[in-house]
């Protein structure tokens, strides 16, 4: 499958995109039963939110068997959920081909394998307070990222971990194992490796290109691609002013250790991320939003205005900075409304619609990207009989800054693509979801990409 050089590059950066936290967060009861996941001390608020990277929270596995396809295991997964240990294995794989446009036409199968292991060390009796989160990952196949030409990688999921080359299968490899430890019921802290896709949740566009969007502009804001890895060491705290208030802040390296243990990377640069995330009633209907800021140093970025091919002049800033603000909205649905919605599990907790969007902005200096916006609609159980199944529609754009260096490489000034999704729930733990994406290549050669697809994820 042909690859452009400078997709391995831009999916690398659009990684970083999605980082503004990684915390141990609790997941709360929901609106389909409670969640035996407790992240968080027995007198601390039931809805922390992680930080870094909200996985836990985002793949927190609830207790009702018709979350997995082999249910209770027996009585197993309930029995270790009593002693503080859970865990929630998926496995998902994706058929996506290039119809039409893009830098080639051409046909993909890949599939990701997510390992998640949590302790409550409270539960288990061994420290009050204290969690302990592991994810490792696999991943073989290949994709329709390099032939797409997009700025926007059109498969989330096998994008991500990071390797040197685009699609290069990954035996396993741990991408986060991290420690939390709560002093208050509004105060934390967290340390260890990380992993930042789970960052900036959204009731309607999260779910790490398993569950809902593939596209990955509707997963994470593009504009914090030079500054934030996709697995990384950090460190930070999470502070819980209100129950429906969330404030992370962490300090973690700028440099991606997907596959290594990161500790060779201490000294070659340094990312500040804070985000405060809100939750809220409007007309009695659930919303949220989440407000970021991120600031990257000691490292070396280009600088896109002040370079240039021809002649060959090169200009590097020791830092950059990235800012964004996400949010959503249900506009209907005949469920009852929980206290606090659950947006990182990866699917609409309500049945009805809603809406979200995101916007971000940059260092013209450094980034490529000016400016970014997504928007769309999202839901669940629209259909009579349907309840299970969810759907989403968005549009996507970025602003190409037109710097020497973009348009030496034949950049176009703008980028922007639409994905509709149906996620059919075919029985417990199993979903086959039907994409189709309309991209903008991010260069002037390449016509119009037309991509479909379909994706299969199982719970175990």
């Amino acid at each position: 499958m042909a690859t452009s050089w400078w997709l391995p590059w831009l999916v690398g950066g659009l990684l970083l995109a999605h980082a503004s936290s990684t915390v141990l967060a609790k997941p709360q009861d929901d609106a389909q039963g409670g969640d035996a996941d407790a992240e968080a001390p027995a007198d601390v608020e039931s809805d922390v939110e992680s930080p870094v990277s909200n996985p836990e929270i985002a793949d927190a596995p609830a207790l009702d068997a018709d979350n997995f396809f082999f249910g209770d295991w027996g009585g197993l997964r309930s029995e270790l959920a009593t002693k503080g240990i859970t865990f929630d294995i998926q496995w998902t794989q994706h058929a996506q081909g290039v119809v039409d446009g893009g830098a080639d036409t051409g046909f993909g199968y890949g599939a990701t394998l997510d390992y998640l292991f949590e302790f409550d060390l409270d539960a288990m009796g061994v420290l009050p307070g204290a969690f302990i989160k592991v994810l490792a990952e696999s991943r073989y196949g290949e994709s329709v990222n390099g032939d797409v030409g997009s700025i926007f990688p059109a498969n989330t999921d096998m994008s991500f971990p990071l390797k040197d080359e685009l699609d290069e299968d990954i035996p396993i490899t741990i991408t986060e194992l991290s420690f939390t430890q709560f002093f208050s019921p509004k105060f934390g802290v967290v340390l260890g490796k990380f992993q930042t896709l789970d960052g900036d949740p959204n009731e309607f566009a999260s779910g790490r290109g398993r569950s809902q969007f593939l596209n990955s502009s509707f997963v994470f804001n593009p504009v914090t691609a030079m500054t934030v890895p996709y697995s990384t060491l950090g460190v930070g705290v999470v502070v819980l002013p209100t129950p429906n208030v969330t404030i992370i802040s962490m300090v973690y390296n700028t440099t991606d250790s997907s596959t290594t243990t990161g500790f060779s990377d201490i000294g070659d640069g340094w990312t500040w991320s804070t985000e405060a995330q809100f939750q809220y009633r409007l007309g009695g209907l659930p919303g949220g939003q989440n407000v970021a800021f991120i600031y990257a140093a000691d490292q070396e970025f280009l600088n896109f205005k002040r370079s240039s091919v021809s002649p060959v002049r090169v200009h590097l800033d020791d830092e950059t900075w990235a800012a964004y603000w996400s949010g959503w909205q249900y506009l209907y649905t005949p469920d009852e409304v929980p206290d606090r919605i659950d947006v990182t599990d990866g699917r609409a907790d309500l049945r009805g619609i809603g809406v979200f969007a995101r916007f971000g902005f940059a260092d013209e200096d450094t980034n490529p990207i000016a400016w970014s916006l997504s928007a769309g609609l999202g839901g669940r159980g629209m259909l009579p009989g349907r309840d299970e199944d969810t759907f989403g529609l968005g549009f996507a754009y970025a602003d190409i800054d037109r710097s020497a260096i973009t348009s030496a490489f034949g950049f176009d000034d703008q980028a922007y693509g639409v994905e509709v999704y149906y996620n059919i729930a075919i029985s417990p733990g199993v979903s086959l979801t039907l994409d189709a994406q309309v991209v903008n290549p991010v260069l002037d050669d390449f016509d119009t990409a037309t991509i479909l697809g379909a994706r299969l994820n199982v719970r175990f």
